[in-house]
């Protein structure tokens, strides 16, 4: 595979490579990638945890807004009725 870089991204390898944190291309290109993975997954569990939560809040507003009873009533029970719904 060949790969064009640009004359600031040739900078950037060149120097973390001088400065020692990497000793080929290779290494450079391979950090880089692992990052971007780590980003995108992290990126993916954010949106995971934000869907949760707004669940969460709807399902505390309905219980507020209905006056429902939670008594005896487990989270596990509430997400199972949350799906029939």
């Amino acid at each position: 595979m060949n790969v064009h870089l640009t004359p600031e991204q040739e900078h950037i390898i060149k120097s973390e490579m001088k400065a020692g944190r990497f000793h080929s291309v290779e290494e450079v290109i391979g950090e880089a990638l692992r990052a971007l993975r780590e980003k995108e997954t992290s990126a993916a569990s954010v949106a995971a945890n934000g869907a949760q939560r707004e669940a969460v809040r709807e399902m505390l507003a309905f219980v507020e807004t209905n006056r429902v009873r939670l008594e005896g009533v487990s989270v596990k029970q509430l997400i199972h009725e949350g799906h029939r719904l």
